[in-house]
């Protein structure tokens, strides 16, 4: 797999320098169904970079992406899943917190994740079974417990069915950890818990292109990841999301569940 997640980080710093090039020149926005939903032509360009050279480097391979143009997941095979740029409204107002993510789901298991910031420079990557790393150096989540954690959350804007439950969710967390973050980009978030920064993400309502990179990456930097229902993500549609350290992630688990069923 190294070999693989080696070409995959390659093509998303190729991608990265898309995301820098419109942010010194430019890029028209777009808004998208929703409360502050918005698309760039910087994410439909690097969206179709990126179809174009992964596609090539295994071929066969479906693409499913945030942006038109997708293809229809499959559980069968290899099938990536890409967001161009996660973080958009970060990435509109010049708030270096914006990433391309890229994941590889084979058989319906998350096997290779990379996610680039390339604001900071800063690139998250991992391969199934072959650990986690940041700019090629391991990382590893943290062992804080929850009333010691830094939580960071997904404020889930563009679905305000969820916003009471969302902040009554809050208010507890708030309580029980000792302090909380919302950063606006729901994949670099959760490769801060993998690397031990943050200690906890949840969201009510995100989609696969956001977390599917992640996924791997946290899982093999030690942390957990699932539904607040307490199953296995799926990639196929939005879901719930919580993921924490070992330690952290039973204690949230039950605090979210208390309040939500």
């Amino acid at each position: 797999m190294e070999p693989l997640r080696k070409s995959v980080e390659q093509i998303v710093l190729a991608a990265g320098e898309l995301l820098l090039e419109a942010a010194k020149t430019g890029t028209v926005v777009h808004e998208k169904e929703g409360v502050g939903n918005f698309v760039t032509d910087c994410d439909l360009a690097t969206q179709q970079f990126l179809q174009r050279e992964l596609k090539e480097l295994l071929p066969g391979s479906a693409f499913v992406g945030e942006e038109e143009g997708s293809e229809t997941y499959r559980s069968g095979g290899d099938c990536w899943i890409v967001d161009p740029i996660d973080g958009t409204a970060n990435f509109t107002r010049g708030i270096g917190y914006s990433a391309v993510s890229v994941g590889l789901v084979r058989d319906g298991v998350p096997s290779v994740g990379v996610v680039y910031n390339p604001f900071s420079g800063e690139l998250y990557s991992a391969a199934r079974g072959e650990g986690a790393f940041l700019n090629g150096s391991p990382i590893h989540v943290s062992r804080r417990p929850l009333n010691r954690a830094l939580v960071s959350f997904g404020a889930t804007i563009y679905h305000r069915d969820v916003t009471e439950r969302m902040f009554r969710v809050l208010q507890t967390m708030f309580a029980r950890c000792e302090d909380i973050r919302s950063h606006g980009s729901a994949a670099l978030d959760l490769c801060s818990v993998a690397a031990g920064r943050l200690d906890a993400y949840w969201e009510l309502r995100l989609s696969p292109w956001d977390y599917a990179a992640a996924a791997c990456i946290l899982t093999e930097a030690g942390g957990r990841i699932g539904s607040m229902e307490g199953g296995s993500l799926p990639f196929d549609g939005p879901s719930t999301v919580l993921a924490a350290n070992e330690t952290a992630y039973a204690e949230a688990l039950e605090l979210i569940r208390n309040i939500l069923i």
